[in-house]
């Protein structure tokens, strides 16, 4: 439990962090949120398979955040038939998101640690299927650029 007097909260770290969640409904919710499919996983729940989706997403000033969600019906489905992929562009709407957790900070030797990438955990997602994830190139199939050949004529 953290108390008012607790370092914890002279120090900043939970003050900033309740601050975030006004920040996180008003700017990410008011709009579209477009990220990449960091993580897929199927999991089962009671008997249900669900997928659960990691992505990041870009803030406006070039800061990751990684967003968190299950997805039992679209995406699962377009998991198992290969279309959703590591690396797939997902765009998540507004239609009756919830957030159900943000996480900034972890406990380290009973010291709040700040994480590389804030969590926010979400539920009642709509996504659609983005732009596919960019191709990786191999030395196969880098074209090869053609030399220019100069030849003497003859006037």
């Amino acid at each position: 439990m953290i108390s008012a007097s607790s370092p914890v909260i002279a120090q900043g770290f939970l003050q900033d962090s309740l601050l975030l969640v006004p920040y996180f409904i008003r700017s990410m919710f008011s709009n579209t949120i477009v990220g990449n499919v960091a993580h897929l996983e199927l999991a089962t729940h009671e008997g249900r398979e669900f997928l659960a989706i990691t992505m990041y997403v870009k803030d406006q000033f070039d800061g990751l955040c990684r967003i968190k969600f299950n997805n039992s019906n679209g995406l699962l489905t377009a998991y198992n038939n290969g279309t959703l992929v590591v690396g797939q562009q997902l765009i998540l709407t507004q239609w009756e998101v919830r957030i159900n957790m943000i996480r900034t900070h972890y406990t380290k030797d009973n010291a709040l640690v700040p994480l590389k990438h804030p969590e926010v955990a979400l539920t009642r997602v709509r996504a659609v299927i983005g732009a596919p994830p960019a191709a990786k190139q191999t030395a196969a199939s880098v074209a090869v650029k053609a030399e220019p050949v100069v030849e003497e004529l003859l006037f």
